[in-house]
């Protein structure tokens, strides 16, 4: 297993629909107490916070561009609610979806690893002070790469990559304990493939689902592709994928927690087109669709779960298109209630990360928007 603390915040059938209503509690966030990261409109698809320079605050990383080569760059905490100072990562623009911290070559630091759009994905390896050298390259620019996640899948200590594509193959690269991958340094090792040759993955999420020792892999697909976990076996084998949601789900974002705290870690999806979903594990690798919240007709991109109001349970974020994102707090038992809504209600909000941000003990959001500022939004109770 990785040790946790050197890994960043980033960070399914038998139905019950419940009901979503206003939270008669004051809201934990609204747009009085957010302010711009910079006043740029990128294309952000991706946003990692985490002490990128050792200085014991969270630092942010972008992803941009999407589609369109753009920068992206890296934000320090100034620790008075303000990012003092950025850079940007390389001279080269990229069409990024997807931005991790980890520490990938076991020396004690946050290195910054992004999946781009047929484009070679990018490993940024930290010094130690927040400042990191020329990309090393992997994957292929044949690639539509829209997810990374790590893990250490084979346990040998170092964290391995899972690359996920819509409509190309998915990947496992096998970290060679330095930081170095299969199509990296030309030392004949070759990627592991994952699933079928045209899953239409979009996210990727590794979580022992089953409590069996061994790492899941719960994938959102899109295009008429279910959703679905690939169970592990051992010795890097996966089962085939056991479906999860409505079947007809076009999920875009995916979070995995404890939802009912019952000891068996639950999947939330963020849709487009059909409400959001929490589906609870029942254990005997069985998912059920319990609850479903947000809009019928809304367009979710994104989602993340944390305790947000210090209750001991987890609470949701949903980063929305054209529409605010909006807060849901847990009853302890999985059923979520509406407490804020953040944004302009015109936003395309294709990230969202939550972390304390200003020093104060209490978690607040970012919301990466594509085509507005990046916001962050302080919790105000």
């Amino acid at each position: 297993m990785l040790n946790k603390n050197r890994v960043a915040y980033h960070v399914i059938f038998g139905i019950v629909i419940g009901t979503i209503i206003l939270n008669a509690q004051s809201p934990l966030y609204s747009n009085k107490s957010a302010y711009p990261i910079s006043m740029e409109k990128f294309l952000t698809a991706g946003i990692a916070i985490g002490d990128i320079d050792g200085d014991g605050d969270l630092d942010m990383v972008e992803a941009n561009g999407r589609h369109w080569p753009q920068a992206n760059y890296v934000y320090f905490n100034a620790e008075n609610r303000r990012f003092s100072s950025r850079y940007k990562l390389e001279a080269i623009d990229r069409t990024s979806y997807t931005v991790r911290l980890i520490d990938v070559d076991n020396d004690k630091d946050l290195d910054i690893i992004q999946a781009s759009d047929k484009m070679k994905n990018q490993i940024h390896l930290n010094n130690g002070k927040g400042q990191f050298g020329p990309a090393l390259l992997f994957g292929n620019t044949a690639s539509n790469t829209r997810g990374i996640e790590l893990n250490d899948l084979n346990k040998d200590g170092a964290p391995d990559i899972i690359e996920v594509s819509r409509g190309t193959q998915n990947l496992i690269y096998l970290n060679d304990g330095k930081g170095l991958f299969p199509t990296m340094n030309g030392d004949g090792r070759n990627p592991i493939p994952i699933g079928s040759a045209n899953d239409k993955t979009l996210s990727v999420i590794i979580e022992d689902m089953d409590n069996d020792g061994h790492m899941d892999m719960v994938v959102a697909n899109r295009d008429g592709d279910p959703n679905g976990i690939m169970f592990g076996l051992g010795n890097m084998q996966f089962s085939d994928p056991i479906a999860f949601g409505s079947g007809s789900d076009d999920t875009r974002g995916l979070a995995v927690a404890d939802m009912n705290q019952d000891g068996f870690i639950d999947i939330v999806t963020a849709n487009i087109g059909t409400p959001n979903e929490v589906i609870i594990n029942k254990g005997g690798r069985r998912f059920d669709l319990i609850y479903t919240f947000g809009n019928n007709n809304g367009k979710s991109y994104a989602v993340a779960a944390f305790d947000l109001d210090g209750d001991l349970d987890i609470d949701i974020v949903i980063g929305n298109r054209d529409d605010y994102s909006r807060v849901y707090l847990n009853n302890g038992r999985g059923k979520l209630t509406m407490n804020s809504e953040i944004g302009t209600g015109r936003n395309s909000t294709y990230t969202v990360a939550v972390g304390d941000m200003n020093g104060d003990q209490k978690p607040d959001i970012i919301l990466g928007n594509s085509g507005d500022p990046n916001m962050v939004y302080y919790q105000t109770r």
